[in-house]
């Protein structure tokens, strides 16, 4: 383990990160009130609504994060073609591979030399309190009342998106990727599976207790030649929250990082120092140290997990559907339903991701020329049309409507992954983007049937009420980027450690004690203070 950060190291880092944001807002200036000006006077080219957008095309200038699975030329595909037809808007997308856009970002908005929207580069939040609080980045509020119905008639619906894209200053900067509250696939993403062919082999029931689990997963590893006990392709990360709920930490869902609220008090915690947290580990620590767990679990890629789960040596794992991984073998396997302590406990699964994945996607700047026709642009997006086009193409030529459900042609899917073949048509691949995904229209393994079952299971046992992340100040984002930094690493680090013994238990009164001196207060005043917020 690399030795913990201690309070000196992380208050000089805040004030390098001090340094670094008063030389970056020199790059704003009193171009905001441009922008007010251009959104209080539209002119007559603007159609406030309906298509196209405008009646005289306009060009948008973006700064876009290419993903390696997306097209080379956004313009050429389908979806923006069409989108291009209809709203009468030109995209000039700026594409950067999206592994290296974060810093050119950064660049860009340090020298002032920075373009009308930031499309698909992942802008942190910190950065988006920074920028919004200096003026760089435009608010969005007024703009959405006005001009973009689509998304807020999904905010009304769901008010946890608008509570979670709001900043302390009362402002929305940033677009949001949504998933449907009903999407199960989505928002119960990873579930725990077992092999059903090997637990009649050993005649066993399906585990529904941790001892149970426990029990199959040694009779596996001691009588199966080769098998694995347990893995994922997360580093472990999606096994541990799988399992949060069997210990009754990460109680407001994965979205929350870790701050949940304790049940006995009812007030935020630091869930990785609770006692429940610890049992956990101790759980773990005894699987690992029976072999049951994958020796070089904190290390695996998604390739080496598909090819142990493909050549049929996985008893079990964490993922969105081993069928849609491991071929052939992945139909063995099913779900399990929340792993309790004891038979007589009533189950309950934590893992329930947010409806709102995310923002820092879509973000207007202080240099928009045309702030109403990016905010209309951004809008239909968020229709139904507009969300089926994003992520399938055109009809015609890439889906089609059977029977009142919307369907991939078959030469899309035939002889190639779905991703490749909506490659020239749809513009989802690679994530992180401003959209709103459901299940009429998404298309990946997460809404196979497999996947469904996994997820329909949990979802009968899943909490009810979700938190998306919190948003900070910008005072409180500094300090969130080093102190938090530091805490979460040192958590992280701490936690593979004891599961795999390298840190005794024993030690666990110094591992809290380290948290308190890299600076766990002030870490939890910050969450406290976004909490109360939030009301």
């Amino acid at each position: 383990m690399t030795s913990p950060m201690t309070r000196r190291s992380v208050l000089a880092s805040t004030a390098a990160l001090t340094t670094a944001a008063a030389l970056a807002s020199c790059g704003a200036d009193d171009d905001g009130n441009e922008v007010q000006e251009k959104i209080d006077n539209p002119g007559d080219n603007i159609n406030a609504e309906g298509l196209p957008i405008v009646e005289e095309q306009v060009t948008l200038t973006f700064m876009s994060g290419r993903g390696p699975t997306t097209a080379e030329d956004w313009n050429e595909v389908g979806c923006m073609k069409e989108a291009e037809k209809l709203t009468n808007i030109h995209v000039d997308f700026g594409l950067a591979p999206s592994d290296g856009v974060g810093e050119k970002r950064n660049l860009a908005l340090t020298s002032g030399d920075y373009p009308e929207v930031f499309y698909r580069t992942g802008i942190p939040a910190g950065d988006i309190a920074k920028y919004g609080e200096q003026g760089t980045f435009v608010p969005l509020n007024d703009l959405m009342d006005e001009y973009m119905p689509n998304l807020t008639a999904i905010m009304d619906d769901n008010p946890t998106i608008r509570d979670g894209l709001t900043f302390p200053d009362g402002h929305i900067y940033s677009a949001p990727q949504i998933y449907d509250k009903d999407f199960v696939g989505m928002r119960y993403m990873y579930k725990l599976w077992a092999r059903q062919d090997w637990l009649d082999d050993f005649g066993m029931d399906v585990p529904q207790t941790l001892d149970e689990y426990e029990a199959y997963l040694e009779e596996a590893v001691n009588t199966v030649d080769g098998a694995i006990g347990i893995a994922d392709a997360s580093k472990f990360g999606d096994t541990l929250a799988c399992l949060y709920g069997s210990f009754g930490v990460g109680n407001k869902g994965t979205a929350a990082g870790k701050v949940d609220l304790d049940e006995g008090s009812g007030e935020l915690r630091y869930f990785p120092i609770a006692d429940e947290y610890r049992e956990m580990l101790e759980y773990l620590n005894g699987l690992y140290g029976r072999g049951l767990i994958l020796e070089d679990i904190f290390s695996i890629d998604r390739a080496k997990f598909n090819t142990f789960g493909t050549d049929g040596l996985l008893a079990s794992c964490a993922t969105q559907t081993p069928a849609g991984f491991f071929g052939d073998e992945g139909d063995n396997y099913v779900p399990l339903r929340p792993l309790t302590k004891t038979s007589g406990d009533a189950p309950v699964w934590h893992a329930v991701r947010s409806e709102l994945v995310g923002g820092g996607n879509f973000v207007m700047t202080d240099r928009c020329e045309h702030p109403i026709e990016a905010a209309r642009w951004m809008d239909f997006w968020y229709s139904e049309e507009g969300a089926r086009m994003f992520f399938m193409g055109v009809e015609g030529e890439s889906f089609e409507e059977v029977d009142g459900r919307y369907e991939l042609l078959p030469e899309i899917t035939d002889g190639q992954s779905i991703g490749d073949g909506l490659k020239p048509y749809a513009l989802y691949g690679g994530g992180s983007y401003p959209g709103w995904a459901t299940d009429k229209w998404f298309r990946g393994v997460e809404n196979t049937p497999q996947a469904i079952e996994g997820s329909e299971l949990v979802k009968e046992y899943a909490i009810d009420d979700v938190w998306p992340a919190f948003t900070f100040t910008a005072e409180e984002s500094e300090m969130m980027s080093t102190i938090g930094n530091d805490i979460d690493k040192y958590t992280d680090e701490s936690r593979d450690a004891f599961i795999t013994g390298q840190m005794a238990l024993s030690e666990w009164d110094d591992y809290v004690q380290t948290l308190e001196e890299i600076g766990l207060p002030e870490y939890m005043e910050a969450q406290q203070a976004a909490h109360e917020r939030r009301g």
